[in-house]
């Protein structure tokens, strides 16, 4: 088996050096073929990724956390490569999602002997871009989700918050956001494989598109998401008051949030969303301003995981 291994650039509290040597021992000592990846940047990150999958590589390791998977993704989706994880960063929600172990040594057994399930991903797409070229079209594959209100805010605020905290992260930046929060004027287009859709305008604090149950450091904020079924799930909080904020915080960390009156979950394959002016995040990562529109890809990445996984 070929495999190309990308440490991300962005970790946990692992030794760096020492992960990627003992992932690569472990899996030559498989007789496996390993190459690994120059990454210093994100730039050389996709270089690497495209140049792996472009060269056959079978599996494509990604050390890191959910951006480093994204960045993987970008290039292996409609491709024969599949990706295989070690997590190492701060929230690691695509392998909890997926149920791959979060421990680094199960993680590379999974790697080594776990089987290909075909998932689908979001495409994010949209006019202009704070990240590209001023007034340039953006378009962006992501994995789990795509917060895109106060959840977006609370993502830009988590990347400022001391690493040291692990999952907690985006809980503390949540602490800092939810006594500001502020209800915004969202109008959603949500469509089917085969309808034309259905418009909705909604004063919304949360407006989350997801693939993936988890975001966030484990909170279950899709929790009937099924990145198999060809949807996507988009949850969407209505105006709710500091307090009652606070206890929607701490049932998304085991999925009670979703029976509250102020929860609604929609279920589409398209969604066009047009908001304030805020930066929406892809697997916690920023991709552009609103408009912006999220479609599903069904069926089209390979990602390792458990032999038991279905």
């Amino acid at each position: 088996m070929r495999y190309a291994v990308l440490h991300g650039r962005r970790s946990g509290h692992r030794s760096d050096a020492g992960l990627v040597e003992h992932v690569v021992t472990v899996l030559r000592a498989g007789g496996h073929e390993v190459s690994v990846l120059v990454a210093e940047d994100v730039v050389a990150a996709h270089a690497s990724c495209a140049a792996a999958a472009a060269g056959g590589a079978e599996v494509l390791l990604v050390i890191g956390g959910d951006g480093a998977v994204r960045i993987a993704a970008s290039h292996c989706v409609g491709t024969e490569t599949a990706i295989a994880i070690v997590p190492a960063g701060s929230g690691n929600d695509t392998v909890r999602s997926l149920g791959i172990p979060t421990g680094a040594s199960a993680a590379i057994q999974v790697a080594r002997r776990g089987h290909r399930q075909r998932i689908d991903v979001i495409e994010a797409s949209g006019s202009n871009s704070s990240v590209a070229a001023p007034g340039g079209a953006w378009q962006d594959i992501v994995v789990g989700s795509v917060p895109a209100a106060l959840d977006a805010r609370i993502a830009a605020r988590s990347q400022r918050v001391p690493s040291l905290l692990g999952p907690a992260k985006y809980a503390a930046a949540a602490l800092v956001e939810i006594p500001q929060l502020r209800p915004q004027p969202y109008r959603l287009h949500l469509s089917g494989a085969d309808d034309d859709g259905r418009d909705l305008e909604v004063e919304a604090l949360v407006v989350a598109v997801c693939n993936l149950p988890i975001f966030g450091g484990g909170m279950q904020i899709a929790p009937d998401a099924d990145p198999s079924d060809g949807m996507l799930d988009v949850v969407i909080i209505e105006k709710v008051g500091p307090i009652a904020a606070l206890g929607l915080l701490r049932g998304v960390f085991t999925a009670t949030h979703a029976a509250h009156p102020a929860v609604r979950i929609e279920r589409c394959a398209r969604i066009d969303i047009a908001g304030p002016e805020l930066t929406a995040y892809g697997d916690g990562d920023p991709l552009g301003p609103l408009p912006l529109t999220c479609e599903v890809r069904p069926a089209s990445l390979d990602v390792v995981v458990p032999a038991g996984n279905t």
